[in-house]
């Protein structure tokens, strides 16, 4: 009996060992993630006085300098600003031009389109200002199907279809006009 007694214990320690390395394993990673989260606001606290500290000392050596670097360094942001808004311009024209992929624009909106209006004075622009500009005036389509060339063509059903120059060749001037009349000639000249 007292095999099967200590057979029990062994087993019963063996179950509340690992009952303990589970729990030590939560607790150990609930303070890990309790660690990271306090390391995380200390760089963020970091990184707000690192940001304040380098606005001090551009405004430390901005009024250090002279009059002449001062109109330098006020040219460069101007020339600068200039550069950005030209772009920024560009980048409007892209921005509804990749917004129109099949759509149409309604009548006379492009004359009402002004594209100071989604450009801010930093020379960001507004996509999302874009985006619904675009939906106030315009419609969807639905995309063109494309012409397979099969079955008859213009108002004369009976008659073939020229598809190429080669066929020409054996018309006279008056065949190939009667043809065009007749809408023979519509597939070779892009028409349908």
């Amino acid at each position: 009996m007292s095999e099967n007694t200590e057979v029990t214990d062994t087993e019963d320690n063996t179950e509340a060992e690992t009952t303990d390395q589970e729990t030590t394993e939560t607790v150990d990673l609930e303070s890990e993630v309790e660690k990271w989260k306090t390391l995380s606001k200390k760089n963020e606290q970091m990184a707000r006085a690192n940001k304040d500290a380098a606005k001090e000392l551009d405004q430390l050596k901005k009024s250090q300098l002279s009059d002449t670097e001062r109109l330098i360094e006020s040219t460069k942001d101007e020339t600068r600003l200039a550069v950005r808004m030209e772009f920024a311009e560009k980048l409007v024209d892209a921005e509804l031009k990749s917004n129109l992929t099949g759509r149409v624009l309604d009548g006379n909106a492009l004359l009402d389109f002004d594209k100071s209006k989604f450009v801010d004075h930093d020379a960001n622009i507004d996509s999302d200002a874009i985006q619904a500009w675009v939906d106030e005036n315009s419609t969807k389509t639905d995309a063109p199907k494309p012409d397979l060339g099969q079955g008859a063509r213009g108002s004369q059903t009976s008659l073939a279809q020229i598809r190429s120059r080669d066929e020409l060749t054996n018309m006279s001037r008056d065949d190939i006009l009667s043809a065009r009349k007749d809408g023979r000639l519509d597939s070779l000249m892009g028409k349908n």
